[in-house]
This record gives C-alpha cells, structure tokens and sequence, in this order.
C-alpha cells in the first residue's frame, strides 16, 4: 500500500473518529462539499480540537470563508487545517487566506500482522467498559486541559461500537492504556499514554501490541496514527513506518 493510500485512511479514520464524538459529545461538526469540521466552543478549549479535514485544495479554498464564520459565531479565536505531506495546493490557499504553518505531526502507518503480546507474572491486558482510566492516563502525561472535552464526551465502549480500548494493569494498577477506532479495515489509533512513574518498562509496546492483535481479529489490516514526541520512537521501534508531517496551517483572529 502506497503512502498516498495509508495517508487517505488515515485522514478517514480521523474524520469519522471526531464525527462519533460529534454525535455523542459537545464537539461541533459542520459539512460542506469535500470539507469537515470540528470546533469546540468554549473558553480554554485546545486548538487541537479546532480542526478542519478536506478532500482537495479547490474544495478547501471555496470553504475558508464560510467556515471563518462559523468558528467566529462559535467564539473561536483560532483554528487549524493539517495539510498532508507534499500538498503544496492547500499550502498556498491557506497562505493567501492568512493562515500560518506552526506545529506538525508525523503520520505513521503498520500492516497488522501481530499475535497478542505474552505477558509477564503480575501484569494483565484487560478491555475496559469506558475510557475513565484511559483519559485518566493521558491526563498525566499530556496535561488536563487535553481530556476535559472527552471527559465530557463519555462513550461507551460495546460491541456495536467502532471505538475499542485496552489498559494494562501491573499488581492492580492501570499504568498504560490506548484507544483503536475502526472503520473499512483500518484501526485508527488514539489516545496512547503511560502512567509517567511507569515509563521504559515496555508498558506502551504491549498496550500497542494488544491494540494491533484485537484489531487484527476483528478484520483491519493496517493501523495508522499521529505520533506525539513522546510516542514517536515507540511507533517506530514497532514496525510503523513515517508516512510524511501534518502540518497545522492556523488562522488566528486579527
């Protein structure tokens, strides 16, 4: 499969996992032709929330404008167009309208092909109902303000869901959990943390592991995600291969 195609599956997997909050939670979600956006109103909301995917350059420049005025309704001083590695399009439609480069994510991409991890005496790989000490384990490492919304948002997690979710626990402590949202085969990846007094034990690698084999036994064939600092090196120690930056072309109020 071609970088090209795991990067079409990846903004995929993105816009129907932030579409399923949209359902069930606060976050805003407004559709025009060959474009998608999310905003969450509110004061302190991260501006990784404020988010808009699109097909195409053209479909992106017909939309700036109309969806400048929605985040301004909403009360939103700031918001952000990832544009995929190498679309130099978007870049130069989002320049022209005012937005600016700042951040960027690598992408990365695995085809599934995992057994289930072995594990050793004391630690257990369980399937939680919802994501509380998931969101708990992320808010220790990224910071509060990063898991307030999905605090809010609360899905449960069963078997007509798309959204799956693992801890590993060690002597009863959940040190380590993540989320898969899955949809046309593709797991997407969400929501990897370690309890920070637990990390460099290979807690993550077995949250990962476990993510991969179960989606795997539901019928994906590859995993994608957005890699944070912290998670980069681990990604790649498994097998993900680099699949270009995303970079945030943001426009701010005045």
């Amino acid at each position: 499969m071609t970088d090209a195609e795991l990067t079409a599956r990846l903004r995929a997997n993105i816009q129907g996992f932030k579409t399923l909050q949209a359902q069930g939670g606060p976050l805003r979600l407004k559709e025009l032709p060959g474009v998608r956006a999310f905003a969450l109103p509110g004061r302190g909301a991260a501006l990784f929330q404020q988010q808009v995917m699109y097909t195409d350059a053209r479909a992106l420049a017909e939309a700036l404008e109309p969806l400048a005025a929605w985040y301004r309704e909403l009360g939103i001083g700031a918001w952000r167009v990832p544009v995929y590695p190498g679309d130099t399009a978007a870049e130069a439609v989002l320049a022209r309208a005012g937005h600016r480069a700042e951040d960027s994510l690598p992408a990365m991409a695995i085809p599934l092909a995992h057994p289930p991890p072995q594990l050793a005496p004391g630690t257990t790989l369980e399937h939680p109902e919802d994501l509380h000490e998931v969101l708990g384990l992320n808010a220790l490492s990224y910071g509060q303000e990063h898991v307030d919304y999905f605090e809010s948002w609360r899905p449960r997690l069963h078997s007509s869901s798309p959204l799956y979710a693992v801890l590993v626990r060690q002597e009863g402590r959940a040190l380590a959990g993540g989320v898969s949202f899955e949809r046309d085969g593709t797991a997407g990846i969400y929501l990897v943390a370690t309890h920070p007094e637990a990390r460099h034990r290979g807690l993550g690698s077995l949250v990962m592991q476990g993510l991969h084999a179960d989606a795997l036994a539901r019928g994906c064939t590859v995993a994608v995600l957005q890699a944070s600092a912290l998670g980069h090196r681990l990604y790649q120690r498994l097998g993900y291969r680099d699949l270009g930056a995303w970079t945030s072309w943001v426009r701010r109020a005045g």
